[in-house]
């Protein structure tokens, strides 16, 4: 148990340098450089990352489009039909039951 939690520990400070911390930092330098905007430049900063954002997705939406009207994005499909079951010979030792077994419910008689 001890060379588990051992792991998860080492894991944790793995995480904690690759990830939080570095994001963390960078998450304070940003609020620090958003709250020192004045309304009106952070109003603008906002629109223009928005409009660029809209602009990109639209253009790779339309060049996926323009992609699939040129054939590029087609894939030749080969169809393998199913081939027959083959089926060992029927054993005729089986015999259906005869509908006077079951009463008009399709449970079966006590008889």
């Amino acid at each position: 148990m001890s060379l588990l939690t051992n792991l998860r520990a080492a894991r944790g400070t793995v995480y904690d340098t690759v990830w939080r911390n570095p994001k963390g930092k960078l998450s304070a330098k940003l609020r620090k450089a958003c709250d020192n905007l004045p309304h009106n430049q952070r109003l603008t900063v906002v629109t223009v990352m928005l409009s660029v954002f809209v602009l990109v997705a639209f253009f790779l939406f339309g060049h996926a489009c323009y992609r699939i009207g040129l054939g590029h994005s087609r894939q030749a499909v080969e169809v393998e039909h199913i081939r027959s079951l083959e089926l060992p010979a029927t054993n005729n030792d089986v015999q259906p039951l005869t509908p006077s077994a079951y009463d008009n419910a399709g449970v079966e008689s006590e008889d």
